[in-house]
């Protein structure tokens, strides 16, 4: 009998532990996804605190559906950091695209100067000019040095 005495009063303990942990509540647009933080587009549904414990003036009742004076104000910080990751991401996305194009770029044109018998290049008037062996090694030399820096070390 004593032990369903004082396991009554920790069960009733523990109740009272969570209801004094619980606050406020606040939803999606569609209002499926209710937590007790906010986030960017939720709305403050209400609390469920009747009074906050310390706080010895009366309690204050439920807000209700719509955004009232009392209710706390929308997180534009974490919109404003949304916004800046999706940019970021964005970015990202287009330097990464870039490097792509650049780094196929630069393996292309070492390629060619492998595999081309003779290297030339085109001089004021459009037409070629053939290098020299020596003049040719160090214009394959630097389109692999242009390609790893185009790729990283690792491109071959």
């Amino acid at each position: 009998m004593r032990q369903l005495t004082v396991l009554s009063l920790i069960i009733a303990g523990l109740g009272a532990i969570g209801a004094a942990g619980a606050g406020d509540i606040y939803c999606n647009n569609q209002g499926r996804d209710c937590s007790d933080r906010p986030s960017p587009g939720a709305t403050f549904k209400g609390s469920t605190n009747s009074s906050i414990p310390g706080n010895s003036g009366p309690a204050a009742p439920p807000a209700s559906n719509s955004a009232s004076a009392s209710a706390p104000p929308v997180d534009a910080g974490a919109d404003a950091r949304l916004q800046q990751d999706a940019s970021r991401q964005a970015m990202q996305k287009d330097v990464a695209t870039t490097r792509a194009a650049q780094c196929k770029a630069a393996r292309e044109k070492y390629q060619q100067s492998v595999e081309a018998r003779r290297v030339y290049r085109m001089n004021k008037d459009g037409e070629r000019e053939y290098l020299s062996d020596t003049e040719a090694d160090q214009a394959r030399f630097n389109a692999r040095l242009e390609m790893e820096r185009a790729c990283g070390s690792s491109a071959s």
